[in-house]
């Protein structure tokens, strides 16, 4: 409800004969009434909201954040989601968890609620290569989702029975996941990316296609190992939980829209971002999904050219730009002025010639930027990644991640004389010169791409997302204890292992469950 629905009410239900005589004061009167009914009813409606910490399905209100703790304490349940749908979901969710407790279902279920994730299940003790026994009763192939049982002669053709604990593989036939009808009883959904995939697994004795990823079931020794994403998997107490690898900022399908240098703008554009002019001096460009659950980020192509000059440099005080829940195609250069970027990514550059030391002419937040350059001004950058070059004067940066160089000069090596960095990753040989540093620390990131494709064609998923393989100290590096980065208010390493921990109380008792990033699971059939 909008904030002038009561004010509206209350002035339509006045006789028309005091409407024709109103100049405005009855009107401004109704308002100032509306006003506090709206007040009023906000209240009431939120207080109705706040009875149900579950996540609304229909994008409506939900209850107040700081309300979850006291529906956990009512309900006994440890919340460990660092995202607040996760929470919500713990809650929601803890009764029903409880009674399928030790289940597959309820595992999948947690997983998928407290992390976010989309996984596919493998039981440990059914990766493990173990003795026939002849009492073992064999499970029929129907089970396994073939049409009808392995048949019994001859002897080559019966050692494919998929209920056989057959361990040294067959190299007559490939093994891998394949499309099935929702009817198959091995039948298996899988949501990547809102497209879902109906798919089983065939010839479980096979060779695996793609060895280590969902679609291998081959058995193997026991692994001793303490477990992460790349050993000790097959193990008996192990529950292995393959998941998609995030894709950060370079979702599939993203909105696509032209920049217009002279202003005029699409009407694709403008249903997409909004245009706010909120001075004289201040422009903002803004996702009108940014900030809601259901953010996605919006392409902007063309070169972004701002605050134009003859010079080429210009006051910086010309002109504010903020721009928020973007991804541009090419470069944003600015010859005067300042930009501020709020949850952005930038393929090629941000460029700012403005000369500013005290003051930043380019300001970040949560972005993930190709390189940077402010060579006569401060740049102040907070949760940034930045994968080559960052030049400026001056720098102020807390909480980044930084994979080329910091320097003040493009034909020199030399340092900023001037900033501080804190709680953030630089180069292994990156010089001090007059920056201070705090905090820093210099191990190498691994992530699943550190590559920007200048083609707009093209995207690259998961760039600048951290790989389980980063050193701790940058996965929670940052000074609330979180990952460095663009992608520190994703949660993205802190999801995966709040999974781990929640899982604890719902496996039976020495069962541990290990998470691991699976590529293939973007190729999935069906």
């Amino acid at each position: 409800m909008n904030a002038s629905h009561h004010s509206d009410t209350l002035y339509q239900i006045v006789p028309v004969v005091y409407r024709n005589r109103d100049n405005g004061d009855l009107k401004k009167y109704f308002q100032a009434c509306g006003l506090l009914l709206d007040q009023i009813h906000h209240t009431l409606q939120q207080r109705m909201t706040d009875n149900f910490p579950d996540n609304p399905i229909d994008g409506s209100a939900a209850c107040q954040e700081w309300l979850l703790p006291y529906f956990a304490d009512l309900l006994d349940v440890r919340l460990v989601s660092p995202s607040v749908q996760g929470r919500r979901d713990e809650v929601a969710n803890a009764v029903r968890w409880r009674q399928g407790k030790g289940t597959l279902p309820v595992i999948e279920d947690i997983a998928e609620a407290v992390g976010r994730l989309e996984v596919v299940l493998q039981e440990g003790w059914k990766r493990v290569a173990v003795t026939p026994r002849l009492n073992t009763p064999r499970i029929p192939a129907t089970h396994f989702g073939y049409a009808d049982d392995a048949p019994a002669t001859p002897p080559s053709m019966a050692a494919r029975h998929p209920g056989l604990p057959a361990v040294t593989v067959d190299f007559r036939c490939p093994s891998g996941a394949v499309a099935a009808a929702t009817s198959n009883s091995a039948a298996q959904q899988s949501t990547v990316d809102g497209d879902t995939h109906v798919w089983r697994q065939s010839s479980y004795h096979g060779a695996p296609c793609y060895p280590n990823s969902y679609e291998d079931v081959s058995r193997r020794t026991v692994d001793f190992r303490d477990p992460d994403w790349r050993r000790g998997h097959f193990h008996p107490e192990r529950v292995l939980l393959y998941t998609v690898p995030p894709a950060g900022f370079f979702k599939p399908n993203l909105p696509i829209v032209n920049w217009s240098s002279t202003g005029d703008f699409s009407d694709a554009f403008l249903d997409l971002i909004e245009i706010k002019q909120e001075d004289d001096n201040v422009t903002t460009y803004r996702n009108k999904s940014f900030g809601t659950d259901h953010f996605m980020p919006v392409r902007v192509r063309g070169v972004i050219q701002l605050g134009q000059t003859a010079s080429g440099t210009g006051d910086a005080d010309a002109h504010r730009w903020r721009f928020a829940g973007l991804i541009f195609d090419n470069r944003v250069e600015l010859d005067s002025g300042r930009t501020h970027l709020d949850t952005c990514a930038a393929r090629i550059r941000v460029e700012a010639h403005s000369a500013d030391r005290d003051e930043p002419v380019i300001e970040a937040r949560h972005c993930l930027l190709r390189s940077v350059q402010a060579a006569r001004g401060l740049t102040r950058l907070e949760y940034c990644t930045v994968l080559q070059i960052t030049l400026t004067e001056v720098i102020q940066a807390s909480d980044c991640i930084f994979l080329g160089r910091i320097r003040n000069d493009l034909g020199a090596s030399t340092a900023p004389d001037s900033g501080c960095v804190r709680y953030s990753r630089i180069e292994k040989d990156q010089a001090q010169g007059g920056m201070q540093f705090s905090f820093i620390t210099r191990k190498r990131p691994v992530m699943y791409s550190t590559s920007i494709a200048v083609s707009s064609e093209a995207l690259d998923r998961g760039c600048g997302v951290l790989h389980p393989a980063t050193p701790e100290a940058i996965r929670h590096g940052a000074e609330d204890g979180a990952e460095m980065g663009a992608y520190h208010q994703d949660h993205f390493s802190l999801l995966a292992e709040a999974v781990v921990d929640k899982l604890a109380d719902y496996l039976p008792v020495g069962l541990q469950a290990v998470i691991i990033p699976d590529q293939r699971l973007l190729n999935m059939p069906g």
